[in-house]
């Protein structure tokens, strides 16, 4: 399930006596991160699409999950839950528009809908497939970005609406340290499932990452790194929560194709006995 952001607080003005310092860092994260940041400015919008491939080949009885973040504070939630799961197949396409309030405010809405195969077996030894055709809802939310406590920091959060009611919500912040070239990037998040709708909002997700970006030239970054998710979640046919964890590494690349357009191209791997992956394809463009 796809959940977005909604400005929870923000800090107290700097003090006179800092203000030509913190000019100079303000320059530095928008020169580096002008790839990574697709927040627009005061009275402009942020267009944004892209695609996830998914995978999951594991078996088991909890949920599938696929958690995606396509931008500071912007995550698509993805899920499957099957018994004995031996194959999962899908891709999952999203549409994103943000409108900046201000320089550092901004709100936007998000649709994202999935499509997944599932191969699975029973304990009698049955095979068969499904096909899940599911919209995911509209997720509305505002982020505001500041120079304080890291470099570069974005505060988000949202909602996500689905049949006419709220089923989730996200709460988090992104933070970014400058070393030119390099910035290391650090996010935490919690994407909570609140609604009665079975199977499909049932859930809590804690959600942290680290990525290191280099930039190679000022219109292409690489990125790699990991993250971490923690998951609450009921099983389909297992009337109880569990909590279980799943470890990733991250590897992708974004690149300015033009002036105003960004490509970005990442992969999501699981570790150990995490059999997800994920192939994600995204486009912005800045009016």
């Amino acid at each position: 399930m796809k959940t977005i952001f909604i400005f929870l607080f923000f800090f107290g003005a700097i003090p006179t006596g800092h203000t030509e310092p913190m000019k100079t860092v303000v320059e530095s994260p928008k020169s580096i991160l002008k790839i990574e940041d697709f927040l627009p400015t005061q009275k402009k919008w942020s267009i944004n699409t892209g695609i996830n491939i998914l995978n999951n080949s594991s078996d088991g009885s909890h949920s599938g999950v696929y958690i995606n973040e396509i931008g500071p504070g912007r995550y698509v939630f993805d899920r499957t839950s099957f018994s004995y799961d031996k194959e999962s197949n899908g891709v999952s396409g999203y549409f994103s528009g943000v409108y900046g309030i201000t320089d550092n405010l901004s709100l936007s809405t998000t649709l994202n809908g999935q499509w997944v195969n599932v191969h699975f077996s029973t304990e009698n030894g049955t095979n068969s497939s499904k096909n899940e055709y599911t919209f995911n809802g509209t997720g509305v939310g505002v982020s505001y970005q500041m120079y304080k406590i890291s470099d570069f920091t974005v505060l988000f959060g949202g909602v996500n609406l689905k049949n006419g009611s709220v089923n989730s919500y996200s709460l988090g912040t992104a933070l970014n340290w400058i070393y030119d070239p390099v910035v290391l990037a650090f996010s935490l998040g919690l994407l909570d499932g609140i609604s009665k709708e079975k199977f499909s909002s049932n859930y809590k997700v804690y959600t942290g990452s680290g990525k290191v970006i280099f930039s190679v030239n000022p219109e292409v970054n690489l990125n790699w790194g990991f993250s971490k998710d923690f998951i609450h979640s009921k099983g389909r046919y297992v009337n109880k929560r569990e909590w279980h964890s799943t470890t990733s590494m991250l590897i992708g690349c974004s690149i300015n194709l033009m002036d105003n357009i960004t490509s970005t191209v990442n992969a999501k791997g699981g570790v150990g006995n995490n059999k997800n992956s994920v192939i994600s394809l995204g486009l912005s463009y800045k009016i």
